[in-house]
């Protein structure tokens, strides 16, 4: 590259083009083999055949195509799977074999540890009491195994509660959501300027939260009362 360059027959856009690098990197060449021309005449030029290049630049081009293959399969099937395709006794490090797989090296070394059985008995003990009381959460769920002179605390209890695929069972407020039974309205207020009272009655329901439960409150409002609430909160007495 550096002699094409030399010869000057072709420009270095069209010489980094050709030998696919960069044309800084073709100047750079060029000005170390003008500094060491006699050096490297006297030892002969070793020159690789542009064929070879290409091909050598193809078989890149198809290692990357499947490692860039291997990763996405690897991504869907998991890091279990993964930490099972590493050689320890392969050639390539294992560094380099977890690098190549896109997993953590720390995950090969990682050893699961066995469940205590002081833990089976609490989640055994957590079941039995669910089952009767199946409204209780963590809190009041921590609260009957503090009872029992079981000391835990709430997130190991909320802990084992998602382990064990439970949660408390009670009624919940459903107010946004719509019946599939009933027909949906254009909204024909959009854009109306609301001026005086008694142009628009408006109606909505929320929900508030009890000591055990909820209510539900419903209310029928003048709009424009409505609209005029910040103005009134703004204001100050006196």
């Amino acid at each position: 590259m550096a002699l094409e360059a030399i010869r000057g027959e072709l420009t270095l856009s069209e010489l980094a083009t050709r030998f696919d690098a960069h044309p800084n990197q073709v100047t750079q060449w060029k000005a170390q083999l003008l500094e060491q021309s006699a050096q490297v005449f006297a030892h002969g030029i070793k020159t690789q055949p542009e064929a070879e290049l290409q091909e050598l630049h193809a078989k890149i081009g198809r290692q990357a195509l499947e490692i860039d293959f291997l990763g996405s399969a690897l991504s869907k099937a998991g890091k279990l799977d993964a930490k099972a395709m590493i050689d320890r006794n392969h050639k390539l490090p294992v560094t380099k074999q977890a690098e190549a797989l896109g997993i953590s090296r720390s995950t090969l070394y990682y050893q699961p540890a066995a469940t205590p059985t002081s833990e089976f008995d609490l989640m055994r003990r957590m079941d039995e009491l669910h089952l009767p009381y199946p409204f209780t959460g963590s809190r009041m769920l921590r609260e009957l195994l503090v009872r029992e002179g079981v000391e835990v605390g709430r997130r190991r209890v909320g802990r084992l509660m998602r382990k064990m695929g439970i949660c408390a069972l009670y009624r919940k407020s459903s107010t946004s959501r719509a019946h599939p039974d009933n027909p949906v309205y254009p909204y024909l207020l959009r854009g109306m300027p609301i001026s005086r009272p008694n142009q628009v009655w408006a109606m909505d329901i929320t929900s508030i939260p009890m000591a055990k439960g909820f209510v539900y409150l419903a209310a029928v409002e003048d709009a424009i009362g409505r609209y005029r609430c910040p103005d009134i909160l703004n204001t100050r007495p006196g």
